[in-house]
């Protein structure tokens, strides 16, 4: 029998991966320990208990619509492209990308396109140049959330890096993760001008330069698209049940029950930051960044990490119950298809 062998290579890659995955739990960890270190886990429970869960229920429906509308949306990206893959398919899709997150951060857009690609016989390729356009329109809408968070609430944001830089410490000081950054921002302005033709020369800047003629072709395609109207229409759905499903859960609790919209923008973004960072599901990263957020809204830590951990489990929750749903009609649609051929 043939022995196998694997390349110095490929043990490297595994061993990073592996290496990379460690760190990621040990983030979770570290970060959940910053969360609930000074919480009274008695006071915890009985404010998760008093919660009202139909507006829980409601916030994980407005969950599964987003998710419903990113694989219409998605599909909306193929057609132009040649493609008319089934639209629940492209749902589910959708949903196995969000299930393999879960676990492992960052490999469910390899999953979703894999997924599609079974079902559908769509070049991986193809799904996976979707999907990149996707992110940069999901990422400027990020960023607007994040500008009209910074009108409204310009306090609150600068308060939420102090407590941050500070590990969720009370007294406020000078804000030194800010000015840094700023002075980062300045210093590499300065260098990039002073040294341009050589920045300019490297390996590097011609894959930054290519990343960012091919988002501009992603676009330019975008509004070429017959359905332009339905792409951004879907586009702002998704991110209005993103902030209404954190917004609604102000209703679950009594103590939240009086927050504003304003307030809600402000948790969104710092829960969107939660979800940014890359750890299994936001676990750790979203309660220690809402809980934060809560406390410069003015509660004690008790109901910002009760607040943040009663839409984190339900959206949890929802994405494995519909990730699991959607992998086994997709596994069923597969072995249909083998049949067929």
């Amino acid at each position: 029998m043939k022995k196998i062998t694997r390349s110095p290579n490929h043990l490297n890659r595994t061993v990073k991966n592996i290496l990379k995955y460690i760190i990621f739990v040990g983030v979770a960890v570290g970060l959940l320990y910053l969360a609930f270190r000074e919480t009274d886990p008695q006071k915890l429970w009985e404010d998760l208990q008093k919660a009202k869960y139909g507006y829980v229920l409601a916030s994980m429906a407005m969950g599964y619509a987003a998710i419903i509308s990113r694989g219409v949306r998605w599909k909306l990206l193929l057609e132009p492209l040649g493609y008319h893959p089934k639209t629940w398919n492209s749902i589910h899709s959708v949903s196995v990308l969000y299930f393999v997150n879960l676990a492992i951060p960052r490999a469910g857009e390899l999953a979703r396109c894999t997924s599609l690609n079974q079902v559908e016989d769509i070049p991986v390729n193809k799904l996976f140049g979707t999907v990149l356009l996707e992110r940069t329109i999901d990422f400027a809408f990020l960023i607007l959330v994040f500008l009209i968070t910074l009108g409204l609430n310009f306090d609150y944001i600068v308060q939420l890096f102090d407590l941050t830089s500070q590990n969720g410490g009370e007294e406020s000081g000078p804000n030194y993760l800010l000015y840094t950054l700023g002075g980062l921002f300045v210093l590499s302005i300065l260098i990039y001008f002073a040294f341009r033709e050589r920045i300019q020369a490297t390996a590097l800047f011609a894959k930054i330069r290519d990343f960012y003629m091919g988002l501009k072709e992603g676009f330019k395609s975008v509004v070429k698209m017959k359905k332009q109207r339905a792409f951004w229409l879907h586009s702002i759905f998704i991110w209005a049940n993103y902030f209404f499903m954190v917004y609604i859960c102000f209703f679950a609790m009594e103590e939240t029950s009086g927050l504003t919209i304003s307030d809600g923008f402000f948790v969104m973004v710092a829960a969107s930051l939660g979800i940014v960072v890359p750890v299994p599901g936001g676990i750790g990263a979203y309660h220690y960044l809402v809980m934060m957020a809560m406390f410069v809204l003015g509660f004690a830590n008790e109901i910002g990490l009760a607040f943040a951990t009663i839409v984190h489990s339900a959206q949890t929750l929802m994405l494995l119950v519909t990730g699991a749903i959607a992998s086994l009609i997709l596994y069923l649609e597969r072995r249909r298809k083998s049949k067929q051929a």
